[in-house]
């Protein structure tokens, strides 16, 4: 490449790099509006933002003591994880009061525009009913009594309309009765409940015209034309899950701050900004010239890595998701490190040019990088599939910096050792490349 190429190259990537740094720190006003910088754009989770505080408290007309509150907990918790929250917490409220059984519980969460939703949803009283009838004005007759009616029930993506989906498969049992209730009738309504508002009526969970053409195999496919994707989500873990056996009220939500304190977000930038700085100084020290061009790439990597946070819908940033970035900084780093010594390596031990050395480097480095990141890979995407919470955070972050370090390291490093090389009158120099003793006493 001549070097009035490589300069112009040069001198576009790096205008190109400076404005992408800039708009990751940066905050300014464009027109009315503010930009809030790729910082201040990332979904920040429970354990670093803060949220909203709920406290359930028993109905005075709740007619069973509660044994084991620890129960409810634990129930109250794996409703919540099925509804999409991973850093929550959940705890009951210590009485003063020794005689007095712990009956208040306390939930601290996400703000996410559909929280209260979901505190509902997980804290619903009772058992599912299902009523059924000709009229949608008159659902009163209860159907599908004393039996398990639904297998399993979740939410299955959006049409083309962007209305929601959500997938019903009723047991053996629940689809036998449900189409001898039926019958021969040409329109049924069916109306499933879960629940009891402040007022003790009955909260509708589901209400749809049935029809059982539509019911295949037990399945049946519903368009939630007038509800959101997390009501969905909601509806399907009430029809999964039904209620819990305590009558609880629930406070107006108040807002929290982040357990860990108010200025963990900045501790946990002012931390990966001192691990990536370290790195960076590391790679230079150790490799000066090729340490550069490394660098460079591994830049390109943080700054990768950052914006596919708010590229890729449905990633919020806690805690688990910081030690996914950390741990990928160090994948990006051992993989840019061993490229560089099989480069310094295979000119020490050999009497190739600068230019060969780190042509016969790439080659030599190609398997263990592919190695390094598939073993990698495989471990997060087990970690994807059988954790949760703060674990799946981490594989998400982690998985993506994997993807990123890859490339960074095989095609990042090799396009700007392109551009900067033909700059370069005294390469071996410039790359702090020394031959051997051996190789020396040869010559």
């Amino acid at each position: 490449m001549s070097k009035r190429k490589s300069i112009t190259l040069l001198t576009i990537l790096s205008v190109l790099m400076a404005a992408i740094i800039a708009l990751t720190f940066v905050r300014f006003s464009v027109g009315v509006k503010d930009y809030n910088s790729l910082l201040g754009a990332i979904k920040q989770d429970y354990d670093i933002a803060g949220g909203v505080a709920y406290t359930l408290t028993l109905n005075e007309n709740n007619d069973k003591e509660v044994g084991d509150i620890n129960s409810v907990v634990k129930t109250l918790e794996s409703r919540l994880d099925k509804l999409g929250h991973t850093t929550y917490m959940v705890k009951p409220i210590k009485s003063t009061d020794s005689e007095v059984i712990d009956s208040q519980i306390r939930i601290e969460i996400l703000n996410n525009g559909y929280t209260s939703g979901d505190v509902m949803a997980a804290a619903a009283y009772g058992t599912l009913k299902f009523y059924g009838g000709e009229s949608s004005e008159d659902l009163t007759t209860q159907i599908l009594k004393d039996i398990d009616v639904v297998e399993s029930a979740s939410y299955m993506g959006q049409n083309e309309n962007d209305a929601p989906i959500l997938q019903i498969v009723f047991t053996e049992e629940g689809e036998e009765e449900l189409l001898k209730a039926v019958g021969d009738k040409s329109t049924y309504y069916l109306k499933a409940t879960c629940g009891l508002d402040k007022d003790g009526e009955e909260i509708t969970v589901l209400n749809l015209s049935f029809d059982k053409q539509y019911l295949i195999d037990r399945t049946i496919s519903i368009t939630v034309g007038s509800g959101s994707v997390q009501q969905t989500k909601q509806m399907a873990m009430q029809l999964t899950e039904g209620g819990i056996a305590y009558r609880y009220d629930i406070s107006d939500g108040e807002e929290v701050q982040s357990p860990y304190g108010e200025d963990i977000g900045v501790k946990c930038v002012i931390a990966i900004g001192a691990i990536v700085l370290v790195a960076i100084i590391l790679l230079f020290v150790l490799y000066r010239g090729l340490g550069v061009m490394t660098v460079l790439s591994f830049i390109l990597f943080i700054l990768a890595e950052g914006w596919l946070l708010i590229g890729i819908p449905g990633i919020t940033v806690n805690l688990g998701s910081i030690v996914g970035i950390i741990a990928a900084i160090l994948i990006c780093l051992f993989s840019m490190v061993t490229l560089a010594q099989r480069i310094k390596n295979e000119y020490a031990n050999s009497e190739k040019t600068a230019k060969a050395a780190i042509n016969k480097g790439f080659s030599q480095a190609l398997l263990p990088t592919i190695n390094l990141h598939v073993v990698a890979g495989i471990i997060i995407a087990a970690l994807f599939i059988a954790a949760k919470g703060v674990v799946k955070s981490f594989a998400i972050t982690c998985g993506i910096g994997i993807i990123v370090s890859f490339i960074a390291t095989l095609v990042f490093t090799r396009m700007f050792n392109s551009l900067v090389l033909p700059l370069v009158k005294d390469k071996e120099k410039f790359l702090r490349f020394k031959r051997a003793e051996k190789v020396n006493e040869e010559a």
